[in-house]
C-alpha cells in the first residue's frame, strides 16, 4: 500500500440533485456554501502558515496547491445519463490539468461520474472506499432510472476495472431489502455497518477499508455521503438515518486514510435542511482534513 504523495487538489462543485427523488432536494446548494464555511479555516492562514491546533503543527501552505475548477452549474436538468456525462467531463480536465480531484456534490448520483474519470484516466485496477447510511446499490428503479443517488455504487461495481471484492461499504444502517443482502454476499462486498463502527476503533476501520480496497488494486476512490453522520452532527442532508457515526469519527477516518486515496467526493450536504450551516462546517473541515493529511503524509516521508 503507497502514498500518493498528493500536493495539487482540484475542487470541483457538483451542483446537481435532479436525481434526489426519496430524500429532500437542496444538494445542489452545498458547494457554495462549503466554500463560505472554509473561509472560516482560511481566514486564520497568516503568511502562509497555519497553526493545527490538533496535531500541534503549522502547516507551510505554501507545499501545496489547491485550485478551485467551479461549479458545474451549466449541466442538464432534463437528462440524468446526460448531466452526470457532462460533469464527467469536468473532472477528466482536472486530471488532464495534473490536480487530484475534490469533488463537492450535489446528491449522490455525482459520485458515479467521479468514480468513471478515475476509471477513464488511469490504468490498473481500482478499490472503493464507500462512506454512506445507505447502501446506493439499486439496480435499477421505475423511478430513478439507471443512474441515481441510489445506483451510482452498483454502477461502479459494473465498470472493467472495479471487482466488488476491492468495495469496501462504511457506515450503513437500518434495514434494506433483500434483493441488497444477496448482492453483498454474491459480489463479495466488504460491509461494516455503523454498529461494528461505533463499536470497534476508528483505526482499525480504517486499516480493514485500506485493506480491502488496495488489495490488488492501483488506486482507490472514496466516497463520503455526509448522511454517515448522525443528524445531532449533521441535520442537513437529504435522507437521515438516526444510529450514525460522530462528526470526529468521520474526521478521524480521513484523516486516517487520505494519503491513500486518488480521488474523493463529499456529497449529500443539503443546505436547504441545515441548522446554522452545521453540516456545511463539517464537510468544510473534511475537506480540509483531507488535505491536510496528505500534506503531513509528504513533510513526514522526506
Amino acid at each position: 500500500m503507497k502514498i500518493k504523495h498528493k500536493n495539487k487538489f482540484g475542487i470541483l462543485g457538483m451542483s446537481y440533485d435532479t436525481t434526489t427523488s426519496k430524500g429532500y432536494p437542496g444538494a445542489r446548494y452545498a458547494p457554495e456554501q462549503i466554500r463560505k464555511s472554509l473561509q472560516w479555516i482560511k481566514n486564520r492562514i497568516e503568511d502562509g502558515m497555519l497553526f493545527d491546533v490538533e496535531a500541534d503543527r503549522l502547516i507551510d501552505m505554501s507545499k501545496f496547491e489547491i485550485k478551485d475548477y467551479g461549479d458545474t452549474d451549466k449541466i442538464s436538468r432534463y437528462d440524468n445519463k446526460k448531466a452526470l456525462d457532462e460533469i464527467k467531463s469536468n473532472i477528466d480536465k482536472i486530471y488532464e490539468e495534473g490536480y487530484s480531484p475534490i469533488l463537492l456534490g450535489g446528491d449522490h448520483s455525482t459520485g458515479w461520474p467521479g468514480i468513471k474519470a478515475l476509471h477513464d484516466n488511469t490504468k490498473g485496477k481500482i478499490g472503493i472506499i464507500h462512506v454512506d447510511s445507505h447502501l446506493d446499490l439499486v439496480k435499477e428503479s421505475p423511478i430513478q432510472g439507471l443512474y441515481s443517488g441510489s445506483s451510482q455504487m452498483r454502477r461502479a461495481s459494473e465498470l472493467e476495472r472495479i471487482s466488488a471484492e476491492n468495495f469496501v461499504q462504511i457506515g450503513m444502517r437500518s434495514y434494506n431489502s433483500p434483493e441488497h443482502y444477496h448482492f453483498i454476499k454474491d459480489s463479495k462486498i466488504t460491509l461494516i455497518p455503523a454498529n461494528q463502527v461505533l463499536e470497534t476503533s476508528i483505526e482499525e476501520v480504517a486499516k480493514k477499508a485500506l485493506e480491502v480496497a488496495s488489495r490488488g488494486t492501483d488506486h482507490i476512490y472514496m466516497s463520503v455521503d455526509i448522511d454517515v453522520l448522525d443528524s445531532a452532527f449533521a441535520p442537513g442532508s437529504g435522507a437521515n438515518e438516526p444510529g450514525g457515526l460522530t462528526s470526529y469519527q468521520l474526521f478521524k477516518f480521513v484523516k486516517l486514510v487520505a494519503p491513500y486515496i486518488d480521488a474523493i467526493d463529499i456529497v449529500e450536504v443539503n443546505p436547504l435542511m441545515d441548522y446554522n450551516n452545521m453540516t456545511s462546517i463539517v464537510a468544510s473541515k473534511l475537506l480540509f482534513d483531507y488535505i491536510i493529511s496528505n500534506y503531513y503524509a509528504n513533510e513526514d516521508s522526506k
